[in-house]
């Protein structure tokens, strides 16, 4: 996408929630207008990532523009928002952009897939005792009993991701032709 098209693309979406605005159907608090931001910033990163074999930019893009959609939803359920629900939101957009990273590298980083399941399961908890799902003192409970499973969680993500890095540098040393030297990094 040239970047003519790209600026025209989100001066429409800036001028129709401008638009929304002025005709009273979304209010532009605070956090409304940093959820548009927000979402702003996240296309503009994943359009970059789209465009770059490396796909660097994708754990940026896709958090930047969850949170804003988050902040967006929430405030106009809500009105004012509630410092869980913000925190919430926040686990929750950290947890599934680092799903998108290690779907965008190809599963190699164990290590993303790890902190999708930590930061989901803050922000799950989080947003469950926010909106009543369970008790807060059931989650204090739990939390208190079995949080020595993420350090061993950790442990083994660590591990399968060591593993399987040094899997692909040996994969990588055996394609390369007899007589040239690896460059160290």
């Amino acid at each position: 996408m040239s970047h003519q098209r790209f600026v025209g693309i989100i001066l429409i979406l800036a001028g129709g929630m401008l638009l929304v605005h002025q005709l009273g159907w979304l209010d532009l608090d605070g956090s409304a207008f940093i959820g548009i931001l927000s979402v702003l910033i996240g296309l503009s990163f994943l359009r970059k990532a789209l465009l770059r074999p490396d796909h660097k930019g994708v754990l940026g893009g896709t958090f930047f523009t969850l949170f804003g959609l988050a902040l967006l939803i929430f405030s106009s359920w809500h009105g004012p928002l509630g410092r869980a629900l913000l925190v919430g939101a926040l686990f929750v957009s950290l947890a599934a952009a680092n799903l998108t990273y290690f779907f965008a590298n190809g599963m190699q980083r164990t290590f993303n897939l790890f902190m999708f399941f930590f930061f989901g399961a803050i922000g799950g908890s989080i947003l469950m005792v926010y909106f009543g799902v369970f008790d807060v003192w059931q989650f204090e409970e739990v939390v208190s009993t079995y949080w020595p499973l993420i350090l061993v969680a950790l442990g083994l993500a660590i591990l399968v991701d060591s593993a399987l890095q040094k899997k692909k540098r040996i994969q990588e040393d055996q394609m390369e032709p007899e007589g040239q030297e690896r460059e160290s990094v």
